[in-house]
């Protein structure tokens, strides 16, 4: 959104910051209720391996290393919860949205 607002003119800008504060408090709810839900954790790699991760995810046909460690951590996930005892193993979910299909 930023870079959005930032290519606009100095005219446009003023234009929209006088809209967003024109709004009504309730405005807001309707558009936050619509805002998908993200986590904003990471968790920051080695350059070295994260060069690896790359050229692997290449050699796998993935277009981005991140969707083929995400794959790793979500099937390791369900290796683990199968092996937890209780409620844990029914708090992930099953399927995985992938192209690939792993056999097991």
């Amino acid at each position: 959104m930023k870079s959005q607002f930032a290519k606009l003119s100095r005219v446009e800008q003023e234009k929209v910051e006088l809209e967003y504060h024109r709004r009504q408090p309730e405005a807001f709810d309707e558009l936050l209720a619509g805002a998908k839900p993200h986590s904003p954790d990471a968790i920051h790699l080695p350059q070295r391996l994260v060069r690896t991760l790359k050229t692997v995810a290449k050699t796998e046909g993935e277009q981005e290393y991140r969707t083929m460690v995400r794959r790793w951590v979500e099937e390791r996930l369900r290796q683990e919860t199968k092996l937890a005892p209780g409620p844990a193993k029914k708090s992930y979910p099953k399927k995985v949205n992938s192209r690939r299909q792993v056999d097991k």
